[in-house]
């Protein structure tokens, strides 16, 4: 097995899935695949887990939330 010495997504890190793994996922594990790194993930919509190669996921965009206003 090859070893890799950076990885693009870190374990508990929110990712977005294309490919057979759509949606918002977490990363639970990362795993040495024979064509490069492979990460188990865990969808949050509680659909189940799925190992996917790297290039199968993005970063997930941050959601939204409004700061609270300050009073003068």
């Amino acid at each position: 097995m090859t070893e890799y010495a950076t990885h693009r997504f870190s374990v508990g890190q929110h990712v977005a899935g294309s490919g057979n793994s759509p949606g918002a996922c977490e990363v639970i594990a990362l795993i040495a695949g024979r064509d490069g790194p492979e990460y188990r993930i865990l969808a949050l919509d509680g659909s189940g887990e799925a190992v996917v190669p790297e290039r199968d996921l993005t970063y997930a965009r941050a959601s939204a939330r409004s700061a609270p206003e300050a009073s003068p």
